[in-house]
């Protein structure tokens, strides 16, 4: 029998993820992510992969060698990348392997609304997280960031 799921999906399995409410109203930005910030995951039991999905938050990086890129909000890391007024938007991009090879260019939203528990964040480790309060928070009405959270 045939079945419909409501709503985006957890991080885990491969595959992009929705994780706008709405698509009235969305602007986006471009940025160059750099590969090296995507920490290396197990995808579909695959190791040493790099996937970054729409929905996670990207900061931009303030030092080192990849000064003007971004990269995955990360709580752990020490770039720029752990502050939240840093954050640029959320990823819309489907990055499943290319960022094993290369920098790659993507949309970040970062005016609309969208749904908190279908977003992304990494933890000090470099796990995807459901985006938290605090983060969430931090993108909702400041200069050139206005992400809203259903």
């Amino acid at each position: 029998m045939a079945s419909f799921t409501k709503g985006g999906g957890g991080p885990d399995p491969f595959g992009s993820n929705e994780y706008l409410r709405s698509t009235q109203d969305v602007k986006k930005e471009s940025y160059t992510v750099a590969a090296s910030t995507v920490p290396l995951e197990t995808v579909d039991g695959v190791a040493n992969q790099k996937m970054l999905k729409p929905g996670e938050v990207l900061a931009k990086i303030t030092s080192g060698p990849e000064t003007g890129k971004v990269g995955p909000f990360q709580a752990g890391a020490t770039d720029g990348r752990q502050t939240l007024a840093n954050i640029v938007g959320l990823n819309d991009t489907f990055l499943p392997w290319q960022l094993l090879e290369r920098d790659v260019e993507v949309a970040a939203t970062y005016e609309a609304t969208a749904v908190q528990g279908w977003c992304y964040e990494r933890d000090a480790a470099g796990l995807r997280i459901t985006l938290t309060n605090t983060t969430a928070d931090g993108m909702r009405g400041v200069k050139g960031l206005d992400v809203h959270f259903k």
